[in-house]
């Protein structure tokens, strides 16, 4: 993980001006307002407003730990949208690709080590745990992200969703194959919270790996068929468990559905590829 000493050391030093200035309490309270902006920016995926508002925090409270949390959550929705560019809008290739591909890295280590700055700051903040957790997830680092949603589950005072963290936890366990780890981890949420549509899907593709393929095929259906879920690999990995179980017509009809959702995206790519064999269905 990058860093920079530069903005350590100017950080270090503008708290040191800061040292008994009688407007310090005042300058927090100025703080969390501008915070509260950025949240509300955020929240309106107004990306740019949002960072500067975090940027104008900070300033006033170099050790407002929630402020980096928030600009990290910038950093990481530009992440996402930039994965959906390369992946979802049109599945790039090429040079087109690569250049995609730096901008997805550099937004997700921007959002790291903010992430890491508010737990610096305030060590059991176990929500900027659980965002490092995702973001090594994306950079397919497991174990790293193994570690720091433990680390988040461990204090959930602080935790927006312990569920979807645990969730988190299991997808992370499900790329290392400790598959019987992941399914308890996903079970339990499914437990608390059925409706789960992102615990639902990954519990779906526990089971696909493990060829348990009836129990993959209820969650990964019941996922694809989620109008708030909206996943298109569900239909996908739904397609391929019906394939398995010798289902043609439902494979057909999950293949089209699958494509349907995002026609020109990779994940459609591969749906007509797998599914070729099915006959006619979308173009």
């Amino acid at each position: 993980m990058r860093g920079s000493f530069a903005i350590l050391i100017a950080s270090i030093v503008a708290m040191a001006g800061l040292a008994g200035c009688p407007k310090t309490e005042h300058n927090v309270a100025k703080s969390q307002t501008r915070l509260d902006l950025a949240k509300d920016f955020l929240s309106k995926r107004q990306l740019e407003a949002a960072e500067a508002e975090c940027n104008k925090a900070l300033a006033l409270n170099p050790s407002n730990d929630e402020a980096y949390n928030i600009r990290g959550l910038v950093s990481m929705l530009r992440a996402i949208e930039t994965q959906n560019t390369l992946e979802i809008a049109a599945c790039l290739t090429g040079v087109d690709a690569e250049a995609t591909h730096r901008d997805l890295d550099r937004f997700l280590k921007q959002a790291d080590a903010d992430f890491a700055k508010a737990i610096k700051i305030a060590p059991d903040y176990s929500e900027a745990w659980s965002n490092r957790g995702v973001i090594a997830t994306l950079l397919e680092d497991y174990p790293t992200a193994i570690t720091q949603l433990t680390k988040a589950l461990e204090n959930p005072i602080r935790l927006f969703s312990p569920g979807l963290t645990r969730a988190h936890l299991g997808w992370a366990l499900f790329h290392q194959q400790k598959y019987v780890d992941a399914a308890r981890e996903l079970r339990q949420v499914r437990q608390f919270d059925p409706n789960m549509c992102v615990a639902t899907y990954r519990l779906g593709r526990v089971y696909f790996a493990r060829e348990e393929w009836d129990k993959a095929a209820e969650l990964l259906e019941t996922a694809s068929n989620d109008p708030s879920c909206g996943s298109q690999e569900a239909s996908l990995y739904l397609m391929k468990t019906q394939m398995q179980q010798g289902l043609v017509d439902n494979a057909r009809s999950a293949r089209d559905a699958c494509v349907a959702r995002s026609p020109k995206s990779c994940v459609a790519l591969q749906c007509r590829a797998d599914g070729g064999a099915l006959g006619a269905g979308s173009p």
